[in-house]
């Protein structure tokens, strides 16, 4: 897709597919039309009168998208509609449910929903439309470093990042080949679609080389869920201040970008340099807890705490917060909802 450096959008047409429009939607359009954006409008008859209507909505997809490139690239649909919206998301398209202003709350069978479109930031609509294509999020870029999510073409690089002795002392090992790339694509879903964070790799910003994972994890503490830091970095790589830098980058973005108030760090009472690295990076010790490395053993280890003043990026973290109550309140059950906090994945290649 050929953008251009002034272009705030990932994508570059936008199909609203509607049961009826409001001023809201005329709003949208014509801002959407202002910043260059391709806008095409489909106002469908009541559709619950229809008898066959899930043949309708899938005749109507076909109709819609037959001229997009591969059926998704460059495209974002906005819909009202549960069933279009299921049919979309199946088919690999960028899609986002929308709820008018002073509408009954209703259910939509897709991961993302807004209220209010004209309200909506631009990066939101670039996220909806990044998972959608697989797209890997930059998570931040430092002087030396380019953090961002895993994809299953790091695969590679992982198993050589995980065959290096510096990392392996205080990792567990990746699995097999095929149960790896499974747990990969469960984990982009999981974590990093369902959540908003996890663990990144880190790549050296002139050389593309992937020296190191940092990020956030999901674990408990004396019986109490938190957030945790965690980073490695290659050995021929240490000692070269780029564990501060990238630690510096998370705890920035988990403070700015996802509004957390604090996070934890554990790490192994023998690990020196990762414990010389939490107290660099403003960690205050405030515990400790025997912990299941990975490795086979259960070791003695230290807890970090560190706290965040959380006026800067409240906003951020409140609209995040909604669109992730909305998306778990649509796709799952209260039961579906307690087992995925059971068996949420949070790393299990990942103990410091």
């Amino acid at each position: 897709m050929d953008k251009s450096k002034d272009s705030i959008h990932l994508f570059d047409t936008v199909i609203l597919i509607l049961n009826r429009t409001n001023e809201d939607v005329k709003k949208y359009i014509e801002a959407s039309l202002d910043e260059g954006l391709k806008v095409e409008l489909f106002v469908r008859e009541d559709s619950e009168k229809k008898e066959n209507r899930d043949a309708d909505i899938d005749a109507l997809v076909k109709y819609k998208l037959s001229e997009c490139v591969s059926c998704a690239e460059g495209l974002l649909v906005i819909t009202d509609d549960d069933l279009a919206a299921c049919v979309l998301d199946k088919k690999g398209v960028a899609v986002v449910g929308y709820r008018a202003p002073g509408c009954e709350y209703k259910g939509f069978f897709t991961k993302y929903v807004v209220e209010g479109l004209p309200m909506v930031e631009d990066d939101y609509f670039n996220l909806v439309y990044m998972r959608a294509r697989h797209i890997p999020v930059v998570i931040a870029q430092t002087e030396r470093t380019v953090i961002r999510e895993m994809t299953e073409n790091d695969l590679m690089a992982m198993y050589e990042l995980y065959a290096d002795p510096a990392v392996a002392e205080w990792t567990e090992p990746l699995y097999e080949y095929d149960e790896e790339l499974e747990f990969t694509r469960a984990y982009i879903e999981n974590m990093y679609v369902f959540y908003g964070y996890g663990m990144w790799l880190v790549f050296d910003r002139k050389s593309g080389e992937l020296i190191g994972r940092a990020g956030l994890s999901n674990r408990e503490i004396d019986g109490k869920p938190c957030c945790e830091l965690g980073y490695i970095i290659k050995g021929d790589r240490q000692r070269q201040g780029l564990g501060y830098e990238v630690g510096s980058a998370v705890t920035e973005y988990a403070f700015h970008e996802l509004g957390m108030s604090r996070l934890w760090l554990c790490t192994e009472k023998d690990n020196v340099a990762s414990i010389a690295l939490a107290k660099k990076l403003g960690f205050s010790l405030c515990g400790s807890s025997v912990c299941d490395t990975g490795r086979g053993e259960e070791k003695e280890c230290y807890i970090y705490k560190v706290r965040f003043n959380l006026k800067t990026g409240l906003l951020r973290a409140v609209a995040i917060l909604r669109s992730q109550l909305y998306a778990q309140e649509m796709l799952c059950s209260s039961e579906d909802l307690e087992r995925l906090r059971q068996q949420r994945i949070s790393d299990s290649h990942f103990r410091i």
